[in-house]
């Protein structure tokens, strides 16, 4: 019994907290995929453009950022920063593991260095 309460207690403490952050959980969350990396090779890099470039419509994304000389403010960022939005994390794990993306990301891993993520985005609470 006292497991039930401490995690039902535990359990109001994070519907509290979200609802506090105003997080509406609820509603579908855009799903982010972030690259920020330096380019190390511009001919391979270009492949990648040239084979990645229409992909994210093709699942539902759009590029809202690409800039290949972000600027930092703080810590020490690569020099390209690109975020495509799509509809869900789902949605940009199924463009990343697409066999289309698979074969044009190989260019992009050989000839850049840095990283990319997947996240879900914030959406607020209406």
């Amino acid at each position: 019994m006292k497991k039930l309460v401490i995690g039902a207690a535990a359990a109001a403490a994070v519907t509290i907290a979200l609802a506090a952050t105003g997080y509406a959980q609820d509603a579908q969350s855009p799903g982010y995929m972030i690259a920020n990396y330096t380019i190390k090779d511009q001919a391979g890099y270009d492949k990648y453009m040239e084979e990645a470039g229409p992909l994210a419509p093709k699942f539902g994304g759009k590029i809202i950022v690409f800039n290949l000389n972000a600027t930092a403010v703080e810590g020490e960022p690569k020099k390209v920063m690109a975020i495509a939005e799509f509809p869900s994390v789902a949605d940009a794990q199924r463009f990343y593991n697409s066999p289309e993306y698979t074969a044009a990301r190989k260019f992009r891993v050989a000839s850049t260095e840095g990283s990319v993520i997947i996240t879900e985005g914030f959406v607020p609470q209406q």
